[in-house]
């Protein structure tokens, strides 16, 4: 794609040019309308000049809407888009990542800390697809990774990438202790809606980790009444 200062240059070049070449026609007819061609041309440089710098504020925002500030990663917009494609070429497995401990190193250590977090677990999300696969950050700690499918077992991909989510992160000396729930699903079919569905998929394994308890872990009795209270009080309201 041309750059926009190149195009201003262009046409800065080929005003130049037709101007040279009218004024050079000879007669007082012929250079009253080259000074007049001239003119107009003129006149319409600061336009072409406010069009192109609308357009490169435009580039800026969309690609500040595809890119999340805090971890660098994709946003849901941009991750999409990446994962349409990716679905369209092939076999994809998704995986929807849900930080365990996150709102505990929020309350307890400060802002500051849980970004540390988010731009931590970016760069492992980031590191473990892969150059043929896209991370992205769905909001808050939700994260998620499309990758192509080669037939690989699914449990134990999510171990693996439960694992190497589980591991602290230094926060100024401090190892702040973080884990995920991850819940994944592939798809084989590239149709219109397949991504929209194995995100559903991946989304209700990735509850059903959460619901086992802590990075996997089936939850202790109290932790288990915890969950049945709050739910009663939920269908109650």
């Amino acid at each position: 794609m041309t750059a926009p200062a190149d195009l201003l240059d262009r046409a800065r070049h080929h005003l130049d040019i037709h101007s040279r070449a009218l004024a050079s026609l000879g007669g007082d007819d012929r250079a009253s309308v080259a000074r007049l061609v001239h003119q107009d041309l003129a006149d319409l440089l600061p336009v072409l000049q406010e069009l192109l710098e609308d357009r490169e504020q435009l580039a800026a925002k969309l690609h500040t809407a595809r890119r999340d500030p805090v971890t660098g990663l994709a946003t849901r917009a941009g991750w999409t888009e990446f994962a349409e494609r990716l679905v369209a070429e092939g076999p994809t497995t998704v995986f929807l990542c849900d930080l365990d401990e996150f709102k505990a190193v929020n309350d307890t250590y400060g802002h500051a800390a849980g970004d540390a977090v988010l731009a931590a677990t970016a760069q492992r999300l980031a590191g473990w697809c892969g150059p043929r696969g896209g991370a992205g950050r769905l909001g808050g700690d939700e994260f998620v990774v499309a990758v192509p499918y080669t037939g690989e077992d699914l449990d134990g991909r999510v171990a693996e990438l439960r694992q190497i989510l589980a591991q602290p992160v230094e926060y100024r000396g401090r190892l702040l202790p973080i884990g995920a729930s991850v819940g994944a699903a592939k798809t084989v079919t590239a149709e219109k809606h397949a991504l929209s569905g194995i995100l559903g998929k991946a989304d209700a394994a990735m509850y059903r980790a959460k619901g086992r308890g802590r990075r996997g872990r089936r939850p202790s009795l109290p932790r288990r009444i915890t969950l049945a209270l709050r739910e009663l009080l939920r269908l109650a309201a």
